[in-house]
């Protein structure tokens, strides 16, 4: 059992994880399949042997060839783990809302739930500042801390 680099049409990812999902149903022979985001062109796929992901490939639409170095698990684990919404953000950072009903707004950021993946904000053009909490994601950065 071994984790081998399946080459793929760019933009079809997606179709040639699910026909290999299709294979393993078939063959029983392919144990995990690996298609993330940020890779074009490319997925992984964890099966029996290189020759068996060699024969599934052949016979395969959008599917390229596969590279001959296995590759280990601890290579491949930061796809298994996205990145905290909050991780690049510090406390005092400014802040625009992406999203929601302050969207477009300019803030502050006042403190920071990593647990929750949530920060507390102050709008800079609010008259009397009221703390507003917010996803990670709906902030984009656009002054880092000064100082």
């Amino acid at each position: 059992m071994a984790i081998f680099v399946v080459k793929t049409q760019v933009g079809q990812e997606e179709n040639v994880a699910n026909l290999f999902e299709k294979a393993s149903k078939r063959t029983g022979k392919i144990y995990a399949i690996l298609a993330p985001k940020e890779l074009r062109g490319y997925i992984f796929v964890e099966g029996e042997n290189k020759e068996t992901v060699k024969r599934i490939i052949r016979h395969m639409r959008y599917a390229r060839d596969m590279l001959d170095k296995e590759v280990e698990i601890e290579e491949i684990e930061h796809f298994l783990f996205p990145p905290s919404a909050v991780a690049n953000i510090e406390e005092g950072m400014i802040v625009e809302l992406v999203s929601g009903p302050f969207k477009g707004e300019k803030a502050k950021v006042t403190r920071i739930d990593d647990a929750k993946e949530e920060i507390t904000v102050e709008l800079l053009d609010a008259m009397v500042p009221i703390p507003i909490t917010v996803r990670g994601e709906q902030v984009r950065v656009l002054k880092k801390k000064e100082g």
